[in-house]
């Protein structure tokens, strides 16, 4: 009976946000009133500063509402990311090189495609939130011309970027940029505390498997059903040996080129580097990095070279017209996509003025200051606090920022390293996060899910999060078990660092 309701509940997610935002509306008057507030300790000075929820139904709320809706639309970043990753998916897809590439991997066995998938998802992370834009949209052509469907491939995708945020085969900016308000945080209780760097890279490797094998086995058993085309919806292309040869030598010069300019020290090296920093992973993904937003315009670069080298040779695209037009061939049925990117920036715009996400966030922060436990019973619901707070501030780094100066010097002082804190809050914001439906990167894949939607079926905010439920609370207890595990055992978690201090 439960069932039938939510089912009825769960209308098309652009009406579904419309409604958020209008008890997000009625919630910041009635917030306001009842003077829900909670308070901001400042890292630095450990000044506190109260935040109250502003009320949307006044003059400044309604200035802002409409001053601010249409500039949010044009800050999202995943729009112009998107933009790049169709243009250069076009292409590929035109071309013939996606097909012709992809044939050899029609016949093997999916829990071997999964394991890929997931692997190859969790390790993008090095590259931040772009990971999202440009695997999701891959991901979904690759399950199509491997004979599966591809929605499967596009919610694969999305739950092992996401939930593998925390790990990776590599220390990435954003450990960085964390570990500087762990050092701040941690320095409360330790004055001279510095943070190793590297502190948190064995656990990342180790779990990025563990996550990796588990995650597989748990998607062949819900996702492992192919789909079945005629031969009418089949796309014939003209599949040239000669022209897959002339591509590769191509395609490795400009990677070769690629790799030349992310390296320091050699002659005419280090073009895409921010030379001002120390450290390599700053000098290639700083904020003055070239190469943060480079790595873009080279993979797009690239894709096209790429494609209209093998297009052409093969004589799938016979001339530039058939070229121009190729590059607007994944911008099909994108529509539902970027009409979802608007009204969320309309949400985003009353959620920022409103409060309502920092004061509940500000509110668990303080409860979270109040534990007196230690060990096991401190590190459980501190984990799942983190997970509450993602849902309602998906953003990682500024719910650090508010979270930190209180979470670090209440575990430091239960013996366990500001480093493992991090690791913990880590691990809960990439499992909290396929649980928000306020997250932008949810909102991204139900846009590309409506995309490929070719049998009808609607796609529905819930039914989707319901689809992805199994995975996603399985990984996140597998999350748990890592951090509880790690810390019973007492293994380094990184270079000079444990779990405790």
């Amino acid at each position: 009976m439960a069932t039938k309701k939510l089912k009825k509940l769960d209308i098309g997610p652009i009406m579904l946000i419309i409604f958020i935002s209008i008890a997000l509306l009625i919630l910041s008057f009635l917030l306001n009133k009842i003077g829900f507030k909670g308070y901001m300790t400042d890292a630095q000075t450990h000044q506190k500063t109260i935040v109250t929820v502003n009320n949307i139904f006044s003059k400044e709320g309604l200035k802002y509402i409409f001053g601010n809706s249409v500039f949010h639309f044009k800050m999202i970043e995943p729009i112009s990311i998107l933009i790049m990753s169709f243009i250069a998916l076009s292409i590929l897809e035109a071309s013939g090189l996606l097909n012709h590439l992809l044939k050899p991997f029609r016949n093997i066995k999916s829990n071997y495609i999964t394991f890929i998938v997931l692997f190859v998802s969790m390790i993008s992370t090095f590259f931040g939130d772009y990971c999202y834009a440009l695997l999701l949209p891959l991901f979904g052509l690759v399950y199509k011309y491997l004979g599966r469907n591809p929605k499967n491939g596009i919610m694969i995708s999305f739950v092992g970027i996401t939930m593998g945020y925390a790990s990776g085969l590599f220390y990435n900016y954003q450990d960085i940029f964390l570990s500087d308000y762990s050092a701040l945080a941690a320095q409360d209780v330790i004055s001279d505390f510095k943070y190793e760097p590297m502190s948190l890279i064995y656990i990342k490797i180790i779990s990025t498997f563990i996550l990796a094998i588990v995650g597989t086995n748990v998607v062949d058993k819900k996702f492992n059903k192919k789909v079945r085309k005629s031969e009418a919806d089949e796309e014939k292309f003209i599949e040239s040996p000669t022209a897959l040869k002339v591509t590769s030598v191509v395609f490795t010069l400009l990677i070769a080129f690629v790799i030349y300019s992310i390296i320091p020290g050699l002659p005419f090296s280090g073009l895409l580097l921010d030379q001002e920093d120390g450290l390599y992973i700053t000098k290639l993904l700083s904020d003055y990095a070239p190469f943060k937003e480079g790595h873009l315009l080279a993979i797009l670069a690239i894709a096209m070279i790429c494609g209209y080298i093998y297009g052409r040779i093969s004589r799938n695209i016979k001339n530039t017209r058939e070229y121009n037009k190729s590059i607007s061939k994944s911008f099909e049925n994108t529509g539902f996509l970027f009409a979802i990117l608007f009204f969320y920036s309309i949400m985003l715009s009353i959620l920022e003025y409103t409060q309502i996400d920092d004061v509940i966030c500000l509110n668990l922060v303080e409860f979270m200051g109040s534990l007196e436990f230690n060990g096991l019973f401190l590190i459980i619901p501190v984990f799942i606090i983190c997970m509450l707070m993602t849902i309602f501030m998906p953003t990682t780094t500024d719910k650090w920022m508010i979270l930190s100066p209180i979470m670090v010097p209440l575990l430091l002082r239960a013996n366990i390293s500001p480093a493992f804190s991090q690791m913990i809050f880590q691990s809960a914001d990439s499992a909290g996060k396929c649980f928000s439906p306020i997250y932008i990167y949810f909102i991204v894949m139900l846009g590309l899910l409506y995309k490929h939607d070719d049998n009808g079926e609607e796609v529905k905010m819930f039914a989707t999060m319901k689809k992805i439920a199994p995975i996603t609370l399985i990984l996140t207890i597998v999350w748990l078990v890592i951090i509880v595990g790690w810390y019973l055992l007492g293994f380094k978690i990184g270079v000079n660092t444990y779990p405790t201090i």
